[in-house]
C-alpha cells in the first residue's frame, strides 16, 4: 500500500488501481443515471395516473347522484331544485363547477365555486381534462325511463392533486439523488476489490519489464484473475528458456555472417560481369529496334508506357521524347480503352493477339494501328508488362471506310430505286383497277385498297364533292388523327381556293386550312391535294403523315423521304382525280343514253332493259310487276293553240307529277311524244290501279301558267297491265298496258282500264 501512496502516483489517470477503479465506475455509470431518472419519471407518472382514475371514479360516482337527483328539477323546470342540488354538490371541495343542459344542448343553469375561473361551456360537453388542466370535467346524461331529457357537466378541481404531485416529485428527485451517490459509492468500494489481483499482477509486470526476470506472480485465488496469473508465470518460464537459447544463436550466427559474407563479395563480382554483359545486349537490342520501321512500344500492366521506339513516337506524334510514363488512355476513346484492358487481360493469361487500335491524338486527329501484342513475364511467372509492334494503317482504313460507304449508298440506292418500282407498279395496278371501276363506290374502294399499300403509315381523307354543289362529303377514312368532318366547304381549304396542293410542314408556325385547326397533332405533317378534271373540282385528298418524328429528328434524311412522299402524293392524287372524271364521264355518258332531254325521264331503251331485269327478279321472289301506260289528251291542241314551246312545258310538269306520284323505287319513262310509261316492282294489279288514280287526280288539279293564261283541267288516259296475269315478257305487258290505254281512250279519255286476260277487253 506504500507504494500506492507515492507522490508520483497521486494523478487519476497515471495511476493503474485507480484507472481500472474509474472504468469500473464508468461502466455503471450510465446505469445509475437511467435508474435515478426512471425512478423519478416513472414514480410521479404512476401516482398522478392512479390519483387521476381515482378521482375520475369519484367523478362519475358524483356525476351519476347529480344526473339522479337533477332530472325531477329539469323536466319540471325546478330552478330551486337545481340550486338545492347545486349546494349539496358544493359541499365537496373538489366540485368547482356544475352546468346543466336540457336535451337540445343549451344551458338551462350553471354553478361555479369562484368567478375567477373562466370555463367555456363548450369544452365542457365531454368526459376529460379540459385544455387548461385544472379540472377533470365528467359529462352525463339525465334520463328519465331511458330517455335523454338533459346533461350535466361537473368538473372536479385538481388543484390539490397538484399540489400533492409537486411534493412527491420533490421527494422522489431528493430520493434519486441519494440512490446515486449511494451507489457511486458502493461501485467504488466494490470496484477496488475486484480489482486488487490485477493491481498486484501490474507491480510485478513493471519490475519484469525493468529485467528482473526471476519474479513470478502470486496465484491466490482459482477465478479468471487465478488463472491468468498461472498463465503469466508459465509465459515468463518459456520466455527465460527462449533468451537463453536466443543468446547461443547469436553467437552462433555471427560466425555464419562472416562465412556468408565473403561467399556474397564473390557473386557481387560475377553479377557485376553479367551486367556489363546485360548492359552491351541491351544496346544492341535498343539499336535493332530504333532503327525498326514498325512502332514497338512496351506498357506495363497499368496501360502505362514503359518504352517506345522511333516509328512509334512518330506514330503519337510525340517529337519532344515525352511518351514515357503517359497512359495510353489519353491517346484513345473510351470504347477503344475498354478494348486494350481486355486485351491486357489475355495478356495476363499468356496470350498473344492482333487486332485494331483507333488513337485519338492530342491535335484531334486520329490514326489506326494494327497491334502484335505479346505478354512479358518475370522469372515468378508473374505478368510484368505487354510488347506491341503497331503498324499505322490509316489510309487503308479510309479507303476501306470510302468503299464501304459507296457500298452502303449503292445498297440504298437500290432499296430506294426497288421501293419506287414497287411504288410504280401499284400505281400502274391502281390505274388498270380504275379502268375496270363502273361506279363512284367501286372507285372508293380502289382508292381505300391502294392508300394502304402506298401510304401505310400515313392516315388519308377523301372527300367528294356531289353535283357541284359548296360542300365536299367524306367518302373515304383510313388511320386519321382525330375523327374527321363529314362535310366540309369548298372556303374551308386553300388548296381548294388555290386550286394547287397545299403541305404543311409545321403546324405551329404554316397557316393551316380551317378544317385542320384543332385536329392535327403538334408534331404531325399534312397535305391538301384538290381533285380536279379540266377546271372542275371533283374531291379533296387529305395526308396525315410522320406522327413520330419531333422536329429535333427531321434531318436531312427525313427531308428527302418528305420529298418523294410528296411525288408520291401528288402521281396518286392525279391519278385519282383522272379516274373520278372518267368515271364521272361515262356515267354523263350513259345517263345521257337513257335519259331523255327534254323531261330528264329514263327513255325508252333503258324501260326494255329495265323490264326484262324487273321481270327477272320477280320471277325468282315469286312476287308481281305492274306497268301503268298513261297519254296526255288533246297533246296536239295545246301544241297548236299554246305553241311547241308550252307543249313542252307541258310535257316537263306531268313528268314532274309522275315523279311525285310513284314510289321511290318505280321507274318512270317516257315511251315517245306524249305518252309515260312507269314500271312498278312488286305491286299487284290492285294496288297498280290505285295508284294509277292517284296518278290520274294530280294531273287534273295541275294549274298550268302560260303567259298570263292559266290552264287548267288537263286530264290523262292510264292504262295498266301486271305480271303475271297478262303476259310473262316485258313486250307482252307494255303491250296489254297500251291496249289499255286505248280503250281508256276510247272511253272518253281522263280515266283508268286494266288490261284483260288475253289482251282485250275487261
Amino acid at each position: 500500500m506504500a507504494e500506492e501512496n507515492r507522490p508520483g502516483q497521486s494523478t487519476l489517470f497515471s495511476s493503474l488501481r485507480k484507472k481500472i477503479v474509474f472504468k469500473f465506475m464508468l461502466i455503471s455509470f450510465p446505469f445509475l443515471i437511467i435508474i435515478s431518472v426512471l425512478i423519478s419519471i416513472l414514480t410521479p407518472y404512476w401516482y398522478r395516473r392512479e390519483a387521476l382514475r381515482a378521482l375520475e371514479d369519484k367523478g362519475r360516482s358524483i356525476a351519476l347522484i347529480a344526473a339522479h337527483s337533477l332530472a325531477p328539477a329539469v323536466v319540471f323546470d325546478d330552478r330551486q331544485a337545481m340550486e338545492e342540488v347545486f349546494a349539496s354538490l358544493s359541499q365537496s371541495p373538489v366540485v368547482d363547477y356544475v352546468f346543466v343542459f336540457d336535451s337540445t344542448g343549451r344551458e338551462v343553469a350553471r354553478y361555479q365555486r369562484t368567478r375567477e375561473v373562466i370555463i367555456n361551456p363548450e369544452e365542457v360537453r365531454r368526459s376529460g381534462l379540459l385544455p387548461s388542466n385544472q379540472h377533470l370535467n365528467q359529462y352525463q346524461q339525465i334520463s328519465v325511463e331511458g330517455k335523454a331529457i338533459g346533461y350535466v357537466a361537473i368538473g372536479l378541481s385538481l388543484r390539490d392533486l397538484n399540489h400533492l404531485l409537486g411534493h412527491i416529485r420533490r421527494v422522489i428527485w431528493l430520493s434519486a439523488v441519494i440512490i446515486f451517490l449511494l451507489g457511486l459509492v458502493i461501485i467504488y468500494f466494490l470496484s477496488r476489490l475486484v480489482s486488487r489481483p490485477l493491481r498486484q499482477m501490474a507491480r510485478t509486470a513493471r519490475e519484469i519489464a525493468g529485467g528482473n526476470f526471476s519474479l513470478r506472480a502470486e496465484v491466490q485465488t482459482s477465478d479468471e484473475v487465478g488463472v491468468l496469473a498461472r498463465s503469466f508465470n508459465t509465459m515468463l518460464d518459456e520466455l527465460e528458456a527462449s533468451l537463453n537459447k536466443l543468446k547461443e544463436a547469436r553467437e552462433t550466427l555471427e560466425t555464419r555472417v562472416e562465412e556468408r559474407t565473403r561467399e556474397l563479395r564473390d557473386q557481387v563480382a560475377q553479377k557485376e560481369a553479367i551486367a556489363q554483359k546485360l548492359k552491351e545486349s541491351e544496346e544492341l537490342f535498343r539499336n535493332m529496334v530504333e532503327t525498326l520501321g514498325e512502332g514497338v512500344v512496351i506498357v506495363d500492366r497499368d496501360e502505362n508506357i514503359l518504352f517506345a521506339n522511333q516509328a512509334a513516337r512518330r506514330i503519337f506524334n510525340d517529337f519532344e521524347g515525352k511518351l514515357e510514363g503517359r497512359n495510353l488512355k489519353e491517346f484513345t476513346s473510351p470504347q477503344q480503352f475498354e478494348l486494350i484492358r481486355d486485351q491486357t487481360h489475355r495478356r495476363r493469361q499468356g496470350l498473344r493477339d492482333v487486332y485494331d487500335l483507333e488513337l485519338t491524338l492530342a491535335d484531334g486527329s486520329r490514326k489506326t494501328v494494327i497491334v502484335n501484342a505479346a505478354p512479358e513475364f518475370d522469372p515468378n511467372g508473374q505478368f510484368v508488362s505487354t510488347l506491341a509492334v503497331m503498324t499505322e494503317i490509316t489510309e487503308r482504313k479510309k479507303q476501306e471506310l470510302a468503299l464501304s460507304e459507296a457500298k452502303q449508298r449503292l445498297e440504298e440506292v437500290i432499296t430506294e430505286l426497288e421501293k419506287r418500282n414497287e411504288q410504280n407498279r401499284l400505281l400502274l395496278e391502281m390505274g388498270d383497277n380504275f379502268q375496270i371501276a363502273g361506279s363512284e363506290e367501286e372507285a372508293i374502294e380502289v382508292i381505300k385498297r391502294y392508300a394502304l399499300k402506298l401510304f401505310p403509315e400515313e392516315g388519308c381523307l377523301l372527300y367528294l364533292r356531289r353535283d357541284r354543289g359548296k360542300f365536299l362529303e367524306l367518302s373515304c377514312a383510313l388511320k386519321p388523327p382525330s375523327p374527321p368532318v363529314d362535310l366540309l366547304e369548298v372556303n374551308d381549304c386553300w388548296a381548294l381556293k388555290k386550286s394547287m396542293p397545299s403541305f404543311f410542314q409545321d403546324p405551329e408556325k404554316d397557316l393551316l386550312c380551317p378544317h385542320l385547326k384543332g385536329s392535327l397533332p403538334p408534331n404531325q405533317m399534312a397535305a391538301c391535294l384538290p381533285l380536279s378534271s379540266a377546271g372542275e373540282t371533283l374531291g379533296l385528298l387529305v395526308f396525315f403523315c410522320c406522327p413520330e418524328k419531333s422536329k429535333s429528328a427531321r434531318g436531312p434524311d427525313f427531308l428527302e423521304t418528305s420529298r418523294q412522299k410528296k411525288d408520291l402524293m401528288l402521281s396518286f392524287a392525279q391519278r385519282t382525280a383522272m379516274s373520278l372524271a372518267n368515271i364521272k364521264l361515262q356515267q354523263s355518258l350513259k345517263e345521257q343514253s337513257i335519259r331523255d332531254p327534254l323531261t330528264g325521264l329514263y327513255n325508252r331503251r333503258y324501260l326494255e332493259e329495265t323490264m326484262d331485269r324487273e321481270l327477272t327478279r320477280a320471277r325468282r321472289a315469286g312476287q308481281p310487276v305492274s306497268v301503268i301506260m298513261a297519254d296526255l289528251d288533246h297533246f296536239k291542241k295545246i301544241n297548236d293553240f299554246y305553241g311547241h314551246e308550252a307543249g313542252d312545258y307541258f310535257l316537263q310538269m306531268i313528268a314532274r307529277t309522275l315523279q311525285r306520284a310513284v314510289r321511290s323505287e318505280d321507274i318512270v319513262c317516257r315511251y315517245g311524244g306524249e305518252e309515260f310509261t312507269v314500271i312498278m316492282p312488286g305491286l299487284s294489279l290492285e294496288k297498280a290501279l290505285a295508284r294509277a288514280e292517284m296518278i290520274l287526280n294530280s294531273v287534273r288539279h295541275l294549274e298550268l301558267v302560260q303567259g298570263n293564261t292559266i290552264i287548267q283541267n288537263i286530264t290523262i288516259s292510264v292504262g295498266v297491265a301486271s305480271y303475271p296475269e297478262h303476259g310473262e315478257r316485258g313486250l307482252e305487258l307494255v303491250q296489254a298496258a297500251d291496249l289499255a290505254l286505248l280503250r281508256a281512250k276510247k272511253e272518253g279519255r281522263n280515266r283508268v282500264r286494266a288490261a284483260g286476260k288475253d289482251q282485250g277487253e275487261t
